[in-house]
Order: C-alpha cells, then structure tokens, then sequence
C-alpha cells in the first residue's frame, strides 16, 4: 500500500517499534508535487485503509491497493478545493517588470530552473535575502522525469515557498523569471499540467501574511540561475 503511495521517499516502518514511532514516520513523508496534496495525504491514506478494512470485514469486499491510494488522492484534492479561501490574506499580484515594493519588512526570495530536453531532468535554485541584501538561505536541487521547462520552473517556485515557510518567515516576496508562470498564478488560470503544483503553491502561501508572487528579469535573477544550472550539471536525485 504505502510503496504505491505518491511519496518522495518511501518510509521503513519496520524501523518503528511503537505506533507513535510509525505516526512520527508519516509525519516525515513529503508528497510528490503533481498529485495536488501538499499536507495531509498520509491522513487520507490512513481513512481509506480504514474504509477498505470495513468493508472486507462487513460486506466481504476487497478494495486494491491501488484503489485504495487513487481514491486518498482524489479525496484529499476535492477537500482542499471545498475550503473556502480567507478573504483576510492578501492575493499574490503580478508586475510585468521588477519595481521596489514600499514595504521594508518584507524578505525577498528567487527561484530559478534549469531543464534538459535531452534527459528530461532539472535543476531547482533558489535563494532568500533579508533586506540587507545579505543571502540567509539557498537551497538547490535536482529532479528527474520533469517534462517541460515551464513545470520545472513552477517545481522551483514551489521549493522557494516551503523554504521559506520552513524558515517560519511571515511576509515574503517571490521572484520568478518565467513570466508565463507569474501570469498563470496570477490570472489563477492554471494549465492541467501545473495544476497540482500551481494548487500546492497557492496553499502554502495562504499561510504567509503577506505573499507577493512577481515576475523578475533574467538579469536580475542571476544566482538563482546558477545554482539552477549548478544542480543540473552536478546531478543527483533530490533526497528528502
């Protein structure tokens, strides 16, 4: 059940002695973008093994594994979209070119992307900077089976808002220099192969007090593009 399960890495829980060990486990586990369910999957999987338990031991039927995960999936994307957003938190807004913003407190983070239409791999950059300009986080990775260049720099995008949500930042600008990904979050028309992640980037931002998704020229998003470039040249799997 769990090896089926859209997870980055896959959990040992033979490792766990107690049941708080295996719950400490899940809590661990990091969905993969696509599927839609940035938090909470390892809940859905849990009430539909349950459901599927049920019903073998009342009704005598037998759910598959794979049924079993496809429809955790598909229930935890329908209850993320049925929540109601807050009206309090403000909307990311789109600038078509880089202007200050007038708010001082407020950290600045880019992202960037690399993608090999050869081996259909990535590389994911970002970094955060306080307004000193001084560099208080980076991260880079890489990423295989990333179809398009658009997806990878959306996979960026989606790194750089957990980083900081990690970070336990609260007022946060992000800066992509793709600007066909800036105006689909803005115009919040996601094309069917960014939903899921376009949807876990629009969740996870929710939580920030004040979030502002922007476009930003290739010139100013220099170091963003060379870690980008640097994971992709270095290839390794992203652990998690």
């Amino acid at each position: 059940m769990w090896e089926r399960a859209p997870y980055a890495t896959q959990v040992n829980f033979s490792e766990a002695e107690t049941l708080h060990d295996a719950f400490q486990l899940m809590s661990t586990m990091v969905s993969l973008p696509p599927i839609g369910v940035p938090l909470g999957l390892t809940s859905w999987l849990l009430w539909n093994i349950w459901i599927a338990r049920n019903l073998l031991t009342f009704e005598n039927r037998q759910t598959t594994a794979a049924s079993v995960v496809s429809k955790a999936c598909s229930s935890g994307r329908e209850w993320l979209q049925a929540q109601v957003p807050k009206t309090t938190q403000q909307q990311p807004a789109l600038l078509e070119f880089e202007t200050p913003l007038v708010r001082t407190d407020v950290t600045l983070c880019n992202s960037d992307a690399a993608w090999s239409s050869v081996t259909h791999r990535a590389g994911l950059g970002w970094y955060i900077t306080n307004q000193d300009g001084e560099v208080i986080q980076e991260h880079s990775h890489a990423m295989e089976h990333v179809s398009s260049p658009l997806i990878a720099e959306a996979l960026a995008l989606r790194d750089a808002v957990v980083g900081a949500k990690r970070l336990s930042l609260s007022k946060v600008w992000f800066r992509t220099d793709s600007r066909e990904l800036a105006r689909a979050i803005f115009s919040k028309s996601y094309p069917v192969e960014l939903f899921g992640v376009l949807m876990d980037i629009e969740i996870l931002s929710s939580s920030f007090s004040f979030c502002f998704i922007s476009f930003v020229g290739r010139e100013n998003n220099i170091a963003a593009d060379s870690l980008a470039k640097a994971a992709l040249l270095c290839f390794s799997p992203a652990m998690y």
